[in-house]
């Protein structure tokens, strides 16, 4: 009989801790992509603020520029908040559940947001990150499509461990 509950408790643990590093691992390279997202948004725009431009509207669109990128909020496929707790970027993300009701007057001026719609197929993993700008008008919620950014990891057996395949940034 203590063989029994031994065994059973083995294979419980071993179970859950297997499953365990396989979720952290899966939660690491959707931060890795963000991160990812993220740092090349900070690119674009320090080369933007690099340009010889002088004219009034330039101005207005950098200023416009640092204001988006200094209030993006990360949301999942579900439109559910994002735990960013290990994800440290050059800019600061945000997180918010867009369907609650007490966040309805910051959305009525409109926010900037990045959808993370991961897709895990055989050994690859594929993070598409959606950039929105997400309102609230008339009781519903209206997505305006800005872009995105599709980051490829695939497992290798023999290294086993992930690794970035391809990194693809585009915008409308």
């Amino acid at each position: 009989m203590r063989r029994i509950i031994l065994c059973v408790f083995t294979i419980i643990f071993t179970n859950f801790f297997s499953q365990s590093k396989r979720d952290n691992d899966y939660k690491k390279l959707i931060d890795s992509a963000l991160i990812l997202k993220a740092n090349d948004t900070y690119r674009f725009y320090n080369k933007e603020l690099e340009r010889e431009e002088k004219a009034d509207n330039w101005k207005i669109y950098l200023h416009n520029f640092k204001k988006k990128i200094n209030n993006i909020y990360i949301i999942d496929e579900n439109h559910l908040p994002v735990n960013l707790e290990n994800v440290k970027t050059d800019i600061p993300l945000k997180t918010i559940d867009i369907e609650n009701p007490k966040n309805r007057s910051v959305i009525k001026k409109g926010l900037d947001a990045w959808k993370i719609i991961p897709i895990l197929s055989e050994n690859e993993l594929k993070i598409n990150i959606i950039a929105f700008k997400v309102t609230y008008k008339h009781k519903l919620l209206q997505f305006s499509n800005g872009g995105g950014s599709t980051i490829i990891f695939q497992y290798s057996c023999e290294e086993k461990k992930w690794k970035l395949i391809k990194e693809k940034h585009k915008g409308i």
